[in-house]
C-alpha cells in the first residue's frame, strides 16, 4: 500500500489556497493540485506534509496547526488530506522545484484542478472554520 498525503495552505482570510502546477507524475502534467507527495519510511502522515510543504514552497509549518480533513483510498493507495493556515506573508511562498506553487481564490479554482479539488477544497474551508456538518467514514468495497 502506497501512502500519500495533501496539504491546502490557505491565506489567514480563508479565500486564497496554496496549490501547484504540476508537471509529473504523467496523468498531472498540466494540471493544478495541492501541494504533496508519498510518505517516506518511518515517516507519520504530518511530518510527511510538513516536509513536502517546505521542499515545495519553502514555507515552515508548525505540526500542531495541521488539521486533519479526510482520507481518499484505492486498494492500492491511501491519501490523507490537511489542512492550514498560513499566517505569515503570502510572498513568503516560492517555486521550490520545476514544478510552481501559487496562490488561487478559493471560490474561483481553475478550470484545470485535479477533480476532486473541487469538493475537497471547500470540505477543507468548512471544516476548519468549524461549520457543522455530517462528517463520517464510508467503507466502500472497489472491484
Amino acid at each position: 500500500m502506497k501512502n500519500y498525503t495533501v496539504g491546502f495552505i490557505f491565506s489567514e482570510s480563508m479565500d486564497k489556497v496554496l496549490l501547484m502546477h504540476k508537471l509529473r507524475p504523467e496523468w498531472q502534467a498540466g494540471m493544478i493540485n495541492g501541494l504533496g507527495g508519498k510518505v517516506e519510511e518511518g515517516e507519520d502522515h504530518i511530518t510527511c506534509v510538513m516536509r513536502e510543504i517546505k521542499e515545495e514552497s519553502g514555507l515552515e509549518t508548525e505540526r500542531d496547526d495541521w488539521n486533519f480533513i479526510c482520507s481518499t483510498h484505492s486498494p492500492v493507495w491511501t491519501v490523507n488530506f490537511f489542512g492550514y493556515v498560513y499566517t505569515g506573508e503570502m510572498n513568503d511562498a516560492k517555486s521550490m522545484e520545476q514544478e510552481q506553487v501559487e496562490w488561487f481564490d478559493v471560490k474561483n479554482l481553475p478550470e484545470n484542478v485535479v477533480g476532486n479539488l473541487k469538493w475537497l477544497i471547500p470540505l477543507t474551508v468548512d471544516r476548519m472554520i468549524g461549520k457543522d456538518f455530517i462528517f463520517k467514514k464510508v467503507d466502500v468495497e472497489y472491484e
